[in-house]
């Protein structure tokens, strides 16, 4: 057989084409993560309590034995960023504010602020 009589005549540009039509294949895939990526830093950059579907969402279990005083003094901070807030608190939310404060040496109410409490979205 002579050289390039069996060869396919339009296989460069059948090999050319299939590059192309891989490419653009990937355009949708890669506009399609892009926004993904978007979403993840528009929640991200969220405060805590609106990114979140749960008041558990992204937070373990810790068992905690208290004693009576320091279950009253839970109530009454929630009564407290209740009506400092004009909103209902998650008792889950103010005894880790109450927590992450004592350890901040800031207050339950500064980091209740931080998380989005108190924003209002009339």
């Amino acid at each position: 057989m002579k050289s390039g009589a069996g060869d396919d005549p339009f296989a460069e540009e059948a090999d050319e084409s299939h590059a192309e039509e891989s490419e653009d294949s990937k355009a949708p895939e890669a506009a399609a993560v892009s926004t993904q990526q978007e979403s993840t830093r528009q929640i991200q950059s969220l405060p805590y309590k609106y990114r979140r579907d749960s008041v558990k969402e992204g937070r373990n279990q810790q068992p905690v034995f208290l004693q009576a005083t320091t279950e009253e003094l839970i109530d009454e901070t929630m009564d407290r960023l209740e009506d400092r807030f004009d909103e209902n608190v998650y008792k889950t939310d103010v005894v880790e504010a109450m927590l992450i404060a004592g350890g901040e040496e800031t207050t339950p109410e500064a980091v209740l602020q931080r998380w989005g409490y108190g924003i209002k979205n009339d």
